[in-house]
């Protein structure tokens, strides 16, 4: 059984799966019930000196009708039935939360005592300027937290050095700063900086935009922020904050934290092959419910035992190693293959093939048929292989 152990600046971690600030965390009662959910770390909703004016509503799954419920197939004699195991939304979220809506004196007051005994190490998100923590974080020295993590969401990159240094100076502790992606490119620049100022991690990254999504039949905003602006978390927004992983993990000698997008184990592997030391999941959280948590703990030990894997470490930033300075760019030949065994005869794939390269043909004693791919027509675009939902397809070059 693989070690998903891990450990960040000292803190030792059961498992990498961390709650990633927002409305799973949003207080002690919620905390506890993520703990008992088994994840491996626990990062609070960010504390500010004056509770968030949130706009109602503030959270809306985008296409409701793709909330998909993933089965697995249970076989009883010849009978064969489903069991639904967990939610994943495939398209996206938007929101408009901000920080907690409570006081900072009702976390200090009651929240924070109420998690000493946690069992996870404990790291509290504050917000968000260099006045902000001179007040806050003197507050925080009471009780047992492992680090501090701190949003640069409503800030200008240039007071991160500012924010690390005034929390250094009140509390000899690890501070992460979670950096967000409204400028990609300064990423890996923000994050230079922050290990340069004293930063132990990185937390990359944070939710999306400002996004716009409403309903055309009565022109109203799913948020209720002005103009209905709001930011875009879940699936859409793995592959950009893989790509952040990469870079900043890439960049600097620091361990980083990937948010964005990890709805599964896989996602989760993704991540940290990027580079990460560990993930962070919220909207995840929010659309399962806080067993989501525990369930992509499993799944990361289920993968890595199936793929022969006997601990976290050896997989942490594979990619990186692997790719080294990168593939080089083809641009010619490579085609489809198929393996029979594992084809259904769906057809998905002479759908989608935008070179009519695949044709679907019956073959003698099987009852559905299978894609014929012609050699001069296929492009190697790798899209079929990419949506074939039994992995029965693949490039050859």
């Amino acid at each position: 059984m693989a070690d998903i152990g891990t450990r960040i600046a000292g803190i030792e971690f059961k498992n990498p799966v961390l709650t990633a600030a927002g409305p799973p965390v949003r207080d002690a009662q919620s905390i506890i019930k993520c703990v008992e959910s088994g994840v491996g770390g626990i990062v609070t909703k960010t504390i500010s000196t004056k509770p968030a004016p949130v706009p109602r509503p503030n959270m809306a799954a985008l296409n409701r009708a793709r909330i998909l419920q993933m089965y697995n197939t249970v076989k009883n004699g010849n009978q064969q039935f489903y069991v639904k195991t967990a939610y994943r939304m495939d398209q996206g979220f938007i929101n408009t939360e901000l920080w907690t809506e409570l006081s900072l004196e009702q976390w200090i007051d009651k929240e924070l005592p109420m998690l000493k005994d946690l069992g996870v190490p404990l790291i509290v998100s504050v917000g968000y300027t260099p006045e902000d923590m001179k007040k806050i974080v003197p507050l925080l020295r009471e009780f047992n937290i492992d680090a501090i993590e701190f949003s640069t969401h409503y800030i200008t990159p240039g007071i991160i050095t500012d924010i690390i240094k005034t929390i250094k100076s009140i509390m000899d502790i690890p501070v992460f700063p979670k950096l967000s992606p409204h400028h990609t490119d300064l990423l890996v620049e923000q994050a230079k900086e922050a290990e340069k100022s004293g930063a132990d991690a990185i937390v990359a990254i944070n939710s999306f935009g400002p996004t716009l999504s409403f309903d055309i039949y009565t022109r109203k905003p799913y948020m209720g922020s002005e103009f209905g602006f709001g930011w875009l978390s879940g699936p859409p927004i793995k592959p950009l904050a893989v790509r952040a992983v990469f870079d900043i993990a890439r960049a600097v000698n620091i361990p980083v934290i990937g948010v964005g997008g990890i709805s599964t184990g896989k996602d989760a592997i993704e991540h940290i092959m990027a580079g990460a030391s560990a993930v962070g999941v919220c909207t995840q959280g929010i659309i399962e419910g806080k067993k989501a948590f525990g369930r992509i703990a499993q799944e990361i030990q289920d993968e890595l035992d199936k793929m022969g894997f006997s601990s976290l470490e050896e997989i942490k930033g594979l990619y990186i190693k692997e790719m080294g300075m990168g593939q080089k760019i083809k641009t010619e030949g490579g085609i489809a293959k198929l393996i029979e065994q594992k084809c259904t005869g769906c057809k998905l794939c002479e759908r989608v093939c935008q070179y009519e390269a695949i044709s679907m043909v019956k073959k003698e004693g099987i009852r559905h048929l299978f894609p014929e791919i012609n050699e001069e027509k296929c492009a190697a675009c790798g899209l079929c292989v990419s949506i074939c939902p039994t992995e029965a397809l693949y490039l050859e070059f």
